[in-house]
């Protein structure tokens, strides 16, 4: 027997599962259940009243038939008292009415077992088949609901429905949302033509502002309604849900195949009942001939038999029939359906009764289930579309947003950088906090790895605003916030991974000076050209970190003002570089990390180049550095991480010369000619194999920086203590045994590096340098502790 908890169970898990049946399946499983009532009934009736009644109907002796009485309507009664002996004297007089027969009671009962089996088996099994058919279309209807691989997915979706159905923040996006033809969705002005002032493009984006339509307006208006912090996490959550259960479910179509396959299968069953049902319907008679094949026990040959349950089962089986009937219409009906109408795609644009226009078409196992859910009831789609729709998952990202960060809080993320400017760093957040806005002391806004990043015109409270970092972040803008970005911002850096992370407002700021853009302008080797740079009219500084092999000729929009070029490459080789002499006016230029193996020719051209840098690249040899005495104003080379060997002796023709940058190369030897460049006041050539510094280095009376760090130099010239304006000596990781006494001469030496050389003392004469302090000294404790107490105390030092 059945406890209560297992039938409640059962009804508690069946209406879940109903809205998965369209109407058509709900009818059928109506007409299962009547159909299984019958088929309960007839077995019961079959199982308490299956009997068969018998009496001789063909003489044994001369094949005649036997005599039979005009009075036949009592033959019932007759049989009956055969059958039950204490009857017979009362129907005596009837009897012999009629021909006696010479049968015992046992022999009666014998003939009824015999001949019961001689019924036909249709009749005698009618009930249990069709019990047997009505479960197997129970079970077939079911069989979707019960498939391992099929009722996790149904269980998960009903779940993750539920939960759509009761969640707060399904009503309050229903109550606020707009659909937003995409025709009239916001666009970003276009790039000013050459004919047109910065008058007329400031007229037509307040135009195009007026004339958005009211609706969209409101849509982009907050809303003053709150959602409670818990139900926002848990919002969050059912988005995340949803999106994974539909990528899951979207990979298959097994639901809708298991659909199709037991609607057929049902179809193919109704055609079989139908097909042999009205042959054996009229074998169904009350009167039946039985021929026992037993003589010897009972004398008669043939007799008539009566089955008592015969004209009920003929009526329960045509109306079994009719409902098999109805049932296969039912299927044709469904396989019409299934078959004639895409139910692997789902498309909420075109039933047009979404609040939420952006949800893209579904597939699959997915489109199938939200085309049950339709048939079903279409309020259930809808509601689930709250959690299919990114904008409904931005807006109560938004939501959150602005709960959690108030003005407070972003005053508390403002830091200051070294140039003194306030700035505002976000990471991964879902857009910007309305707060931000009012906080109009922000200079620098920093957004890293941001979704959802639309800047409206509220960014004109931010009067201080001048730099935008944007981190992998895709940005829209509306066009009035637009026109006051474009006069406002100085700075732009953007790194991406993918084009489309280059948001093309950048191109539009008249007033930008200097544009930062990291990442790669290649796919599959193939350059991807940047926009057109006409409307960077104010541009000095272009920097690009990415994977170069040529120049974007876009730049050309903006050589004839750039002031500033920096390409840093990540091991690509730069081949074509004609394009910088049309750069006539810059000044600086870094080309790192570009593969060059000599200074690029076009590089000779820029009579204006203040400092070339070329670091990271593979420069042996620079014998054409002479070719560079041309250019009167340069006074900065930077070959940094190169493999350069030797310094050509033209070097002092650079006569203003100033910074010179040779560290991490394979420089053997300085030459006499470098040291005869007046007004080098910066040399680094650290990390080479220097083992002499000769004694011309006494000729730089204007050095104040020098680095001979990471060499192999045993001994210091005291010619090197004639530069009397040195400020910073570094010495570190030599063989440097001793320092000499005439460090003394260097009064203007705050800083001094000898860590890591054979060093076992320091000399005392080291205190008579009054700028130099324990802060600035460098070395090894034990050798500082070799200087008497006094000077160590002079010295800032214990």
């Amino acid at each position: 027997m059945f406890t209560v908890s297992d039938v409640s169970t059962l009804e508690s898990k069946q209406p879940a599962f109903r809205i998965f049946k369209p109407w058509w399946d709900t009818f059928m499983d109506y007409l299962t259940i009547i159909m299984l009532l019958l088929a309960i009934f007839g077995c019961s009736i079959q199982l308490y009243m299956d009997d068969t009644l018998c009496l001789p109907y063909i003489s044994a002796v001369d094949g005649k038939p036997a005599m039979i009485n005009s009075n036949q309507q009592n033959i019932p009664e007759i049989s009956h008292a055969i059958a039950n002996p204490q009857l017979v004297p009362h129907l005596a007089p009837q009897l012999n009415q009629g021909k006696v027969t010479k049968l015992h009671i046992w022999q009666y009962y014998y003939i009824n077992q015999v001949c019961h089996s001689q019924i036909p088996w249709f009749t005698r099994f009618f009930s249990y088949l069709i019990l047997f058919h009505t479960v197997g279309l129970i079970v077939c209807s079911n069989f979707c609901f019960t498939y391992p691989k099929t009722s996790s997915k149904l269980q998960q979706f009903l779940d993750i429905l539920f939960q759509c159905l009761q969640s707060p923040w399904t009503s309050k996006a229903l109550s606020t949302a707009v659909i937003v033809d995409s025709t009239e969705v916001e666009r970003v002005l276009e790039p000013a033509k050459a004919s047109e002032s910065d008058d007329e493009l400031n007229v037509k984006a307040d135009a195009s502002a007026n004339k958005t339509p009211s609706h969209i307006q409101s849509a982009a208006m907050e809303t003053d309604s709150s959602l409670d912090k818990k139900d926002a996490e848990q919002a969050k959550a059912l988005f995340e849900k949803v999106r994974k259960f539909k990528l899951h479910v979207e990979e298959e179509d097994t639901i809708y195949k298991l659909y199709a396959g037991q609607t057929l299968f049902k179809t193919i069953h109704c055609v079989i009942i139908i097909g042999y049902f009205p042959a054996f319907i009229y074998v169904v008679e009350f009167y039946n001939i039985c021929e026992p094949n037993a003589i010897s026990l009972v004398v008669y040959k043939r007799f008539r038999c009566t089955y008592t349950t015969a004209r009920f089962i003929g009526k329960l089986s045509l109306l079994y029939l009719g409902l098999i009937v109805i049932y296969w219409i039912l299927c044709i009906h469904t396989l019409i359906w299934v078959f004639r109408k895409p139910l692997k795609q789902y498309s909420f644009e075109k039933r047009g009764e979404n609040q939420f226009s952006d949800i893209p078409d579904v597939t699959n196992d997915f489109a199938f289930l939200l085309h049950l859910l339709d048939q079903y009831d279409t309020l259930f789609c809808k509601r689930l579309t709250v959690f299919l729709s990114e904008v409904s998952e931005e807006k109560l990202k938004l939501l959150s947003l602005n709960n959690d960060w108030t003005v407070e809080k972003v005053k508390k993320h403002l830091t200051k950088t070294k140039k003194d400017q306030y700035e505002l760093y976000l990471f991964m957040l879902s857009g910007i906090p309305d707060a931000v806005y009012d906080v109009s002391d922000i200079q620098v806004l920093k957004l890293e790895l941001c979704s959802n990043v639309k800047i409206s015109t509220k960014i004109t409270q931010l009067s201080q605003l001048e730099e935008v970092w944007l981190s992998h972040c895709v940005t829209e803008i509306t066009p009035s916030a637009l026109m006051w970005l474009r006069n406002q911002l100085k700075k732009v850096g953007i790194k991406y991974v993918s084009r489309d992370e280059i948001p093309d407002w950048i191109y539009k700021l008249v007033q930008l000076k200097e544009l930062y853009l990291t990442g790669k302008l290649a796919i599959e080797k193939k350059a991807v050209e940047l926009e057109s740079m006409k409307g960077l009219r104010s541009l000095k500084v272009l920097y690009l970190k990415s994977s170069l092999s040529k120049i974007p000729s876009t730049i050309i929009d903006v050589a004839f003002h750039l002031l500033k070029l920096c390409i840093h490459n990540d091991k690509t080789k730069l081949l074509s570089l004609s394009i910088l002499k049309k750069m006539v006016n810059l000044t600086q230029i870094e080309l790192h990390n570009c593969e060059l193996d000599k200074i690029p020719t076009a590089i000779y051209t820029l009579s204006k180049l203040q400092v070339l840098d070329l670091k990271g690249n593979n420069l042996t040899k620079i014998e054409d550095l002479s070719n560079l005495q041309y250019l009167d104003k340069l006074n900065s080379l930077k070959f940094l991480f190169n493999m350069i060997k030797v310094i050509p002796p033209t070097i002092n023709l650079i006569k203003k010369l100033e910074y010179l940058y040779l560290s991490h190369n394979q420089i053997e030897v300085l030459p006499k000619a470098l040291f005869n460049i007046d007004k080098l006041y910066y040399l680094d050539v650290q990390n080479n194999n220097i083992s002499v510094i000769p004694s011309d280095i006494g000729n730089l009376k204007n050095l104040y920086f020098l680095n001979l760090g990471h060499n192999r130099i045993e001994v210091l010239p005291d010619h090197l203590f004639k530069c009397a304006k040195l400020m910073t000596l570094k010495l570190s990781n030599n063989l440097i045994s001793v320092l000499s006494a005439k460090i003394s001469k260097l009064t203007q030496l705050s800083q001094l590096e000898v860590q890591g050389n054979h060093l076992e003392k320091l000399p005392i004469e080291i205190g008579q340098c009054p700028m130099l302090k324990a802060s600035g000294l460098v070395v090894e404790q034990y050798v500082f502790e070799s200087l008497p107490l006094e000077i160590r105390e002079k010295m800032g030092g214990s």
